[in-house]
């Protein structure tokens, strides 16, 4: 800074309305040189000369007329570096702000400045004076007119405060400084001395899973979070110096201290042990152990370390799935079961059939043929039970309101259910709609309600009930079968005797029952769990001994408007005709009913047992038209479908009639019928057959292509089974 004596500030500026006042000041404080020498010499020439020479200090001023100008040059001052250590301010400067307001302004840029107000006659009184600025050291009132010597020892000592308050306040800061350094070596090695400490915990605390040690005497030294709280503590330092019998799991306090016992003695760790555990609320949990040795600095055995994980869930989970997979193990099986019997069994109906249309009507012989059929529809229903249990059966869906299909169906519940039992259905309005086989669903309710009714054997309630529910992903992470999203929800609740754990475990299993022997089949519910599965919901159970059950049952919803439901009844005669069949069977039984039956009917029928002996018929047989393909899906050699896509490619009036028994071949996706397939489902009856040929045969169709088209195309077929002609 400039003007400084002995490097010190120096600066002044005067806040006055009256220039005389600014040359007053700089007279005083800043006289110019050869004005002081000139009144050097005189002094000297009247008192002699000093014995001491007396350097003069000179002070650096800056004026301004109007309090806020003083101000923005103290701003400015202060942005420069070069502050102004003090400030003469008149206490009166219109128009502008008065010297308390200026003063009040200034420190508000520049705290440090020191203040001397300057005033003849006072506009405020003192106690006015120091409310609006305060008591404060910074300030010094001088009266007018001022002596230049009281001014001048004004600028000395408040120059002089300004530069001793400056420097106490660096070499503070520089003490400040010291401590701080001092404080942050401190800091670092207490914290280098905690830091193993703060990683070990860190590092327990973080992983999952429960970590605890103990001394030789199985007295616990410490452990993580988690296993604090499974202890029933807030606080890992809560468990220090307690034992297994002061614990939450007491009950087990021997078993384990009985194990730590034995790793302590022999140094052998004991790994991956599964172990019951009491929480501190009673429940029962399952818990994979692990348990070792710990050793000193020495080397010598101090305690025990043990960790363990709460595989409660996850065994929960493991027991899910391997039912599941039971179940869809054995479902497989069941379905591809009941799809070698339904040909068989089509073959049987069909032909007894075809045997009563020859016998004397009440003749012993069709008697037996009436037997014989009855026995075969009895095993072809069977066959379909077992059919829904593996999801394989053919599914014709449509839109749904629940709510009409259980009120439907009160009437016959009622007498199904008898006097003894109190009948409640409970449709919720606004129900939304599913998407879902009507005849399934309505066999869903009365699988559901024969098991309800033989649970209440003395009687008792049956209420259905239905309700729009959500699920989200933290509501289906307990059951891996369901997926997020909405559903409708249909609940079957009876008051019977209810099942055990171990009952409601198998409940949907094919062929289990609770039931004696010859009471049942064991397929009700396993039949109900199909069905549901395969229209893409979910069936649960919950159930107590004499508690009674209720089931669940999850449809998703769907957007479209709700259909009623058509049934169509078959004529009681069976429709003729003399169109040519080209039927392709693989199953011998099958191939000759159908194709006596339908001659039977008037057709001309031309039969092969695979798709490459139909496609040889040509070269065998002088063939002309061929009405219709019957053809069953799943055969050797080559599929349904690629022979009617052959035949099709050739002769797009050919009709095509697909038969098979369960859903997994080329023209199901998932067990629901592709638009334009026509599809007779095994086991069928020879009324059917003939039912559905005349259905699929009176259709309208397109132009038929000319003679000489369908005969090349044909020839052309024939010479290559793996060539499609044009």
């Amino acid at each position: 800074m400039n003007s400084r004596s002995g490097g010190k500030n120096r600066r002044v500026l005067v806040i006055d309305d009256n220039p005389s006042i600014h040359d007053d000041f700089r007279k005083i404080l800043s006289p110019p040189a050869a004005t002081t020498a000139a009144l050097d010499a005189s002094t000297a020439a009247v008192f002699g000369p000093p014995p001491v020479a007396i350097r003069q200090t000179r002070f650096e001023l800056d004026s301004a007329f109007q309090g806020q100008e003083g101000v923005m040059l103290a701003k400015k001052a202060l942005e420069e570096g070069r502050p102004y250590a003090m400030a003469f301010v008149d206490i009166r400067m219109p128009p502008g702000w008065d010297g308390v307001e200026t003063t009040q302004n200034l420190w508000g840029v520049d705290p440090g400045v020191q203040v001397v107000l300057c005033t003849a006659y006072a506009d405020y009184s003192w106690d006015e004076m120091f409310e609006k600025i305060g008591n404060c050291d910074r300030l010094v009132i001088l009266k007018k007119p001022f002596d230049a010597v009281e001014v001048l020892q004004l600028a000395h000592a408040l120059t002089e405060k300004w530069w001793l308050h400056r420097q106490s306040r660096r070499k503070m800061a520089e003490l400040e400084s010291r401590v701080a350094e001092r404080t942050r070596e401190l800091q670092q090695t207490n914290d280098a001395l905690r830091a193993s400490q703060q990683i070990l915990e860190g590092i327990i605390n973080a992983i999952p899973v429960r970590v605890f040690w103990k001394d030789r005497n199985l007295v616990y030294l410490g452990c993580n979070v988690i296993f604090a709280r499974d202890a029933g503590f807030a606080d890992p330092k809560d468990i220090i110096g307690k034992d297994d019998h002061q614990m939450g799991w007491r009950d087990q306090a021997e078993r384990y201290r009985g194990d730590d016992r034995q790793v302590i003695e022999s140094g052998c760790p004991k790994l991956l042990i599964e172990e019951p555990q009491t929480t501190p609320e009673g429940n029962t949990i399952t818990l994979l152990s692990s348990k070792m040795p710990l050793l000193n600095s020495k080397g010598e055995i101090s305690g025990l370390l043990g960790t363990y994980m709460d595989i409660t869930e996850r065994k929960r989970l493991e027991a899910q799935v391997f039912q599941s997979q039971k179940m869809e193990t054995v479902g497989k099986l069941a379905g591809g079961i009941a799809h070698e019997f339904n040909s068989i069994l089509t073959a049987i109906i069909g032909q007894s059939e075809l045997l009563l249309g020859d016998l004397p009507p009440g003749s012993a012989l069709a008697g037996n043929a009436t037997e014989i059929s009855k026995a075969a529809s009895r095993a072809a229903t069977l066959t379909r039970q077992l059919l829904a249990y593996g999801r394989k059966q053919f599914l014709q869906p449509e839109t749904l309101d629940l709510n009409r299909v259980i009120t439907s169906m009160e009437g016959m519940l009622n007498h199904l259910m008898g006097d003894d039992v109190d009948l409640r259905i409970i449709p919720t309005p606004g129900l939304r709609a599913v998407r879902a086989d009507t005849g399934q669903i309505e066999q869903v309710v009365m699988n559901l309600a024969i098991n309800a009714r033989q649970a209440m054997p003395n009687g008792g309630k049956l209420t259905l009930e239905t309700a729009n529910v959500s699920f989200d992903q933290e509501s289906v992470d307990r059951n891996p079968e369901l997926k997020p999203g909405d559903y409708v929800m249909l609940a079957i609740t009876d008051t019977g005797a209810g099942m055990s754990q171990e009952v409601k475990a198998r409940a949907f299993e094919p062929f289990f029952s609770t039931k004696g022997a010859g009471q049942g089949t064991g397929l009700g519910l396993s039949t109900c769990y199909g069905i549901i599965k395969q229209s893409g919901g979910h069936i649960s159970v919950y159930s107590e001994p004499a508690r009674g059950a209720t089931f669940k049952v999850y449809l998703p919803q769907v957007e479209q408007p709700t259909k009623s439901p058509i049934r169509r009844l078959d004529p009681p005669d069976l429709p003729r005709g003399t169109e040519t069949i080209l039927l392709v069977e693989d199953d011998p039984a099958l191939r000759e009913m159908a194709a006596t039956l339908l001659r039977r009917l008037g057709y001309t029928i031309l039969a092969a047992a695979n798709g490459i002996e139909a496609l040889s018929l040509k070269r065998q047989r002088d063939i002309g038209h061929i009405d219709l393909l019957f053809t069953d899906v799943v055969m050797p050699h080559m599929s349904g479908k690629e022979l009617s896509e052959r035949v099709r490619a050739l002769y797009p009036r050919t009709r095509i009639l697909f038969t098979s028994a369960y859903t997994e071949n080329a023209i199901i996706h998932q067990g629901v019928l592709n638009k334009g397939v026509a599809l007779l489902q095994k086991p069928f009856t020879p009324s059917a057959l003939a039912h559905k040929l005349r259905e699929v045969l009176d259709q309208p169709d397109a132009s038929e292509p000319d003679a000489d088209q369908r005969t090349f195309g044909f020839t052309r077929m024939c010479d290559g089974a793996r060539t499609v002609g044009n």
